[in-house]
């Protein structure tokens, strides 16, 4: 296998693995129903403190998968052509995003071991960089599917700018449940992009 062709799957594996661990986040927080949203943040620590392991499984899993999506979106801006200033930009709001995230996706742990004021501080801190996250990630999206080379399939390029689009507004969920809803929305429409976007880098270093 070249450099190239390598490099390539691990751009898709790096990708895959974001999203699965990003599902498997989600799937673990079922018990957790008022998760990431700022209108009962006490009734969000009080239902990760009665399922603690869930809330371990899920806070590991965001975070390995968020430092997943931040390689990816490096790998991908240094594989494909296209315009290298978008490409540069989008990945490094995008891939800082979720770095920045990834920090704040472990406090929930850090909450089941201290003092109820202190562990809703956690997770006021937990929600905020999610929030940063969201509005970077859509920023990130729109300069990279901008930056992407001229015959890459037109139909991605407008997934990751819809998707880009449907991200900025849930930068506003620390403040709003119904912002923050709108990650039914958006996160979808995210891990798509990503998968594929992965499966296209794979394909052309093939």
């Amino acid at each position: 296998m070249n450099r190239s062709r390598s490099g390539g799957v691990a751009v898709a594996v790096a990708a895959a693995l974001g999203v699965v661990l990003n599902l498997v986040a989600v799937f673990a927080l079922r018990p957790v129903p008022h998760t990431y949203a700022p209108g009962d943040v006490p009734a969000w620590l009080a239902e990760t403190l009665a399922h603690p392991t869930a809330s371990v499984v899920s806070a590991w899993s965001f975070t390995v998968g968020l430092v997943a999506l931040a390689a990816f979106f490096l790998g991908l801006a240094a594989l494909v052509g296209g315009q290298r200033g978008w490409l540069v930009v989008g990945a490094a709001f995008a891939g800082l995003g979720a770095i920045l995230n990834a920090a704040g996706t472990l406090a929930p742990i850090a909450a089941l071991h201290v003092e109820k004021p202190v562990g809703l501080g956690l997770l006021w801190l937990t929600l905020l960089l999610d929030s940063a996250f969201n509005g970077l990630l859509g920023l990130g999206l729109i300069a990279l599917s901008i930056g992407l080379p001229a015959d890459w399939p037109r139909a991605h390029r407008w997934l990751g700018l819809a998707a880009g689009i449907a991200c900025i507004p849930v930068a506003g969920q620390f403040a709003s449940d119904s912002l923050a809803r709108l990650l039914a929305v958006s996160a979808p429409l995210w891990c798509t992009w990503c998968i594929w976007a992965g499966a296209l880098v794979a394909r052309r270093s093939a």
